[in-house]
């Protein structure tokens, strides 16, 4: 293949070969050039692939491979393709016939499949380097040569290769978020405000039906004071919600508990951050 170093007694062979050329081997490289392909999309893009292996050996003086690799070119181009060799058109190492019959399994059932049709250049790429894989490793002294073709081989049947389905995610139906506040205050923080855009972006995502906003305080003030508080703390979420879920917004009902159902249970009077909140839960 190209990367063969040709030393002083192959030049000397090949230079007596090219004496007797004319009646032996090598001049079908020069048939198949410059012909105009009659058939369909890969036959056209065959015909080239394998003549860019017949110039290939040609160059290196193995004209009896540069011939097989014409006249599959010349057959392509008048329309009548090749399919690919055979394992025993070639004398294989007995270590290296396990995977090209694999490698030729794979190849023809993706030509079986239509490939030809849906992408002839990878399925022309894909036999070519198929029949140049199993050239080299007949030779079997060229190891960069044996990988080139197998590496064409590879990155052709991998166009072949059907994309792994994802699986299907769960349906989402209920989400819920808390945001926290500062002691008597219903402002939104900055920490707050990051939850809401999380649970906007939720409520979008299921397209949600319906929203709950409950508020709910500690049990620092009298029960008066902190139930008009949690009412606060409950519309403030609302109408940021609202706001950020825009015109798809779903219908909110806004509840107040005050410093009824803490969260962390406290005697009266006592300040507790995490009965500072708002739940928001969202339904589908």
């Amino acid at each position: 293949m190209f990367t063969r170093m040709i030393g002083a007694t192959k030049l000397a062979v090949a230079a007596a070969a090219m004496l007797g050329l004319s009646a032996c081997a090598g001049f079908q490289v020069q048939n198949a050039k410059g012909l105009s392909p009659s058939g369909d999309a890969f036959s056209a893009a065959l015909y080239k692939e394998y003549l860019v292996l017949a110039e290939m050996e040609f160059a290196e003086g193995d004209y009896m491979d540069s011939d097989t690799f014409a006249n599959r070119a010349i057959a392509s181009a008048n329309g009548n393709p090749p399919g690919p060799e055979e394992l025993d058109a070639r004398n294989l190492p007995g270590a290296s016939k396990g995977e090209l019959a694999e490698a030729r399994r794979k190849l023809t059932e993706a030509l079986a499949a239509g490939f030809g049709k849906s992408k002839p250049d990878a399925a022309a790429r894909a036999q070519a380097s198929f029949d140049c894989w199993m050239q080299e490793q007949e030779e079997n002294f060229q190891p960069a040569d044996i990988k080139w073709c197998k590496d064409r081989f590879d990155a052709a049947m991998a166009q072949f290769a059907t994309p792994k389905a994802e699986a299907p995610k769960p349906s989402i139906t209920f989400a819920n978020f808390t945001v926290y506040f500062d002691f008597d205050k219903s402002a939104l923080t900055a920490e707050t405000q990051s939850t809401l855009i999380d649970a906007a972006n939720a409520a979008d995502d299921m397209a949600a039906k319906s929203v709950t906003v409950s508020g709910y305080t500690d049990r620092s003030g009298s029960p008066a004071y902190n139930m008009a508080l949690s009412q606060r703390r409950a519309e403030a979420v609302a109408k940021e919600l609202t706001t950020l879920i825009g015109a798809n917004a779903p219908a909110m009902t806004l509840q107040a508990f005050g410093e009824t159902q803490n969260k962390v249970v406290t005697p009266d009077g006592v300040k507790e951050a995490k009965n500072r909140r708002v739940k928001i839960e969202i339904r589908k």
